[in-house]
């Protein structure tokens, strides 16, 4: 059986009983006695339509829940009036009843015309169509605040599994790379291979760490490009200088994991690695004004077209996991001038 709310009782209590207390007052108004019998009769009637009040709610429940308001105003027109007429009858033979095995509580009392009974059968009409227009306003709100609230926490699943979607690919993407840098340098430098795998090792642990999380901080991020950076430097020896100019007050802001490593490894991959000399590489991290922050990897213009020109899983993926991540509050853009840079602004 379903647990009735208590606001609910509340609701039902407040209502009824200030239906009985104006009945009350109306009577003393009248200059009519109140009798036992008479606050009897009142008490009565308001646990009656109480009652009956409570039906309509165990039929929106068991039967009504799912169906459009103009659906259950239609069934109400003709339900509303079936419930007073029957309150009403509820009523009549109690007092009937009461009237034949204690006759001397209802001595004096005057009876009731049908005329009488049918308008008391109308302003049950009211009653019952001004709670239930009360009730189903309520209904209706929380019904469509919960449909609202389920759509966002869909909303929300979904992009956290889009987030994992694609941290999936970046990570798979970079390790396929870096691995094979490695490979590469076995035969030329066996020393620094081994140095190149334990820096493989730090960033694993990094990666690891950081699965899951849809934010960490600047400074993990940072150790993370200087893993990859202390890799590509075995490869590149000389060919690769870097300048790394970074706000201190920021190393406890968030981003997306992968980020800033995913535009290094882009401006190492497609810059420095298709020039003959190398270049240097530039990050630059400050905040732009009070509400967000900049990041940006500077880089040559490239000599010669790479041999693996890649297909932009990493730019892209960093594009689409800024959004999600910043509901569409950050950024990344591209600018190829005399140099290339990548530029990110994240609110703080």
């Amino acid at each position: 059986m379903e647990k009735k709310p208590a606001h609910y009782i509340r609701a039902q209590i407040l209502f009824w009983g200030a239906y009985f207390v104006l009945n009350l007052l109306f009577m003393r108004l009248w200059g009519a006695p109140l009798t036992p019998f008479l606050v009897g009769m009142f008490l009565g009637l308001s646990i009656v339509l109480g009652i009956t009040s409570h039906g309509f709610r165990y039929l929106y429940k068991t039967r009504a829940k799912n169906w459009s308001p103009l659906k259950t105003s239609l069934h109400l027109i003709w339900l509303i009036p079936i419930a007073a007429l029957s309150a009403q009858a509820i009523i009549t033979s109690l007092i009937f009843l009461i009237s034949s095995l204690i006759p001397k509580v209802t001595a004096g009392a005057q009876p009731v015309s049908t005329g009488g009974l049918l308008s008391y059968a109308i302003n049950y009409c009211i009653l019952f169509a001004l709670w239930s227009t009360i009730y189903l306003l309520r209904a209706e709100f929380h019904k469509r605040r919960n449909s609202e609230i389920a759509h966002w926490q869909l909303q929300a699943q979904l992009k956290e599994n889009e987030l994992q979607f694609l941290r999936s690919q970046i990570n798979s993407h970079f390790l396929f790379n870096a691995i094979n840098n490695l490979r590469s340098l076995v035969k030329e430098d066996a020393e620094g291979a081994r140095d190149g795998l334990a820096s493989l090792s730090v960033l694993l642990r990094g990666l690891l760490q950081s699965d899951g999380q849809q934010l960490v901080t600047l400074r993990d991020e940072m150790e993370c490009v200087s893993g990859y950076l202390s890799l590509e430097s075995l490869q590149f020896e000389n060919r690769l200088t870097t300048t790394i100019d970074i706000d201190e007050s920021l190393l406890t802001a968030k981003l997306p994991p992968l980020i800033l490593q995913t535009l290094v490894e882009n401006a190492v991959k497609h810059g420095i690695a298709a020039r003959r000399s190398g270049g240097h590489l530039q990050i630059i991290i400050k905040k732009i004004n009070l509400t967000h922050w900049q990041l940006k990897v500077i880089n040559p213009l490239p000599e010669f077209q790479p041999a693996h020109q890649g297909n932009k899983i990493g730019l892209r993926n960093a594009r689409e996991r800024l959004q999600i991540a910043f509901e569409g509050n950050a950024g990344l853009r591209l600018n190829i001038d005399e140099q290339v840079t990548a530029t990110v602004e994240i609110p703080l």
